[in-house]
């Protein structure tokens, strides 16, 4: 039974790391099953995950998070935007993800979902960011030089989160490969 849940994790963190790119919280669903996992497979199983995996994994989930929460918002305060065009361009992000995926859905299924959302992303967070310094009575020069830093920063934030996606599978893969292996006999089988 312990192969079914370790096999059923791996699936799911696949899928939440899909979903990361869509700008959904699919790093902290990784972390909120890798504990369940740990918590339900006991100890002395050849497939346990040990707590400091599950710490670690949590770790870099809020890292993940917070890298793609304030990139974009960066982005448009360094450029000199204002706190408002911050805030629109990370609710920009969150709408043009969710547009972007449901196009490239409908354009080429998978691949095109992820290239969709992330681009729709980061041009959510340009046009966010553009509204919020065109409101602010900026002219459109300055407001779409803002906008493309939020775009840039968004993009940038978001494949960051994405590659402490990957890391935080590699940990898991590691975590439960390594106790696979401490646990097989002479013969090799698992225990």
């Amino acid at each position: 039974m312990t192969i079914f849940w370790t096999i059923l994790l791996l699936v799911l963190v696949l899928i939440f790391w899909f979903m990361g790119v869509l700008g959904l919280p699919g790093n902290w669903l990784t972390a909120i099953a890798t504990a369940i996992y740990a918590y339900f497979v006991p100890v002395g199983h050849h497939a346990t995950i040990w707590w400091i995996t599950v710490a670690a994994v949590g770790l870099l989930a809020i890292a993940g998070e917070a890298i793609e929460t304030l990139a974009s918002a960066h982005g448009v305060r360094k450029r000199g935007g204002s706190r408002r065009s911050a805030v629109l361009s990370f609710l920009g992000g969150i709408v043009g993800a969710i547009v972007g995926a449901i196009l490239g859905t409908a354009i080429v299924p998978l691949v095109g979902s992820i290239i969709g959302a992330l681009v729709f992303a980061s041009g959510g967070a340009l046009l966010g960011a553009f509204l919020g310094e065109q409101w602010k009575g900026r002219n459109v020069n300055e407001s779409l030089q803002v906008g493309q830093a939020a775009f840039w920063a968004r993009l940038a934030g978001t494949f960051a989160k994405m590659i402490l996606g990957c890391v935080m599978i590699g940990i898991i893969l590691v975590a439960i490969f390594l106790q696979l292996f401490e646990t097989s006999d002479a013969t090799g089988q698992p225990a």
